[in-house]
């Protein structure tokens, strides 16, 4: 087996490698490879496969796979050749842009401790602990205060270590502890959850139902939504997200600047949750690869970050929003 590999520099030539026979079955189109081209091992991407070469000479062999698992869909692969030829710019430099400089997918997000309140409450039992245990009766009072589920490290300013009290508070029955995967976030923006419905005014409703119209008949159609400051615009992003998904599709949301906007992405992840993923600078590397390859997955149906958001490999894109 050949393929014919395409490097991140000024020439559109690509140059035919011979596949290790111990690669071959996990090379394919759009794969990242790492090879020898001239004296120096350069990274790039595989174009086409070959049963056959024409190439007479002494052939060089592909040195690596760079990555374990798929890291492009088919529909990114598709982008990547049209901005190559739209803006006539080699394969190997559009693929350099498009893709974080290393994936990694061998980095797990790292999971957190919560609490949530049973059904086991009573209040003689938590009167008691006020006179016997009243640091478990101030970690208590305090879940019971958020009214839904507690991230154990936001009890450190009651105690050095909270989880310690917890454990004894699910021991009496009280709370239910579990670990949870966190998330890459660094948004340091949270909403709690929207379970009830938004009623929209008259504005909204109109943008709405065009909206709604475009989205149901799966056309590409362009919308300019003028509203000032806070007049109700991410409500109508929201709920056209929520139209896409509840026709098995996605969504990306491109802002100025993450950083700047950490209100929405907060406010998105509040009705979608962890379908939310967010691209942006602040990620580290190890998060920038588990993010790309959740999204490979199918993992997440909505993707928020800033310019380079617009490259996430979501498969069946069926909403783009510029705010």
């Amino acid at each position: 087996m050949f393929a014919e590999v395409a490097f991140p520099i000024s020439s559109f030539q690509s140059f035919t490698y011979r596949i290790p026979r111990n690669l071959t079955n996990s090379i394919q189109v759009g794969s990242r490879v790492t090879a020898i081209l001239g004296k120096r091992s350069v990274q790039g991407v595989i174009i086409s496969l070959n049963t056959k070469s024409n190439y007479k000479g002494d052939m060089k062999s592909i040195s690596s796979l760079v990555d374990d698992n798929p890291v492009l869909t088919a529909e990114l692969w598709e982008l990547i050749l049209w901005i190559s030829n739209y803006y006539v710019t080699p394969i190997g430099q559009v693929m350099k842009t498009v893709m974080p400089n290393r994936l990694s997918m061998q980095y797990s997000p790292p999971k957190n401790w919560y609490a949530k309140l049973t059904n086991a409450l009573d209040e003689i039992d938590i009167e008691m602990l006020t006179k016997r245990a009243p640091k478990q009766y101030e970690i208590l009072k305090e879940i019971r205060k958020t009214k839904r589920v507690c991230r154990i490290t936001s009890l450190k300013s009651l105690s050095s270590n909270p989880l310690s009290i917890c454990r004894i508070l699910e021991e009496k029955g009280f709370i239910k502890l579990y670990k949870q995967t966190s998330l890459p976030d660094v948004t340091g923006f949270s909403f709690d959850p929207i379970h009830k419905e938004i009623i929209f005014n008259r504005g909204q409703v109109k943008a709405i139902n065009k909206i709604s119209l475009a989205i149901n008949k799966k056309k590409y159609v362009p919308f300019l939504l003028h509203g000032v400051t806070s007049s109700g615009k991410t409500e109508i992003y929201i709920e056209s997200v929520r139209q896409v998904i509840a026709q098995g599709r996605t969504a990306i949301i491109l802002l100025p600047e993450i950083s700047l906007t950490p209100q929405i992405a907060g406010r998105f992840k509040a009705v979608f949750g962890d379908t939310v993923a967010l691209w942006h600078s602040k990620l580290t590397p190890a998060q920038r690869s588990w993010t790309w390859g959740q999204i490979c997955k199918g993992n997440f149906h909505v993707v928020i970050g800033a310019r380079s958001a617009i490259f996430s490999p979501l498969r069946n894109l069926g909403l783009i929003v510029m705010d």
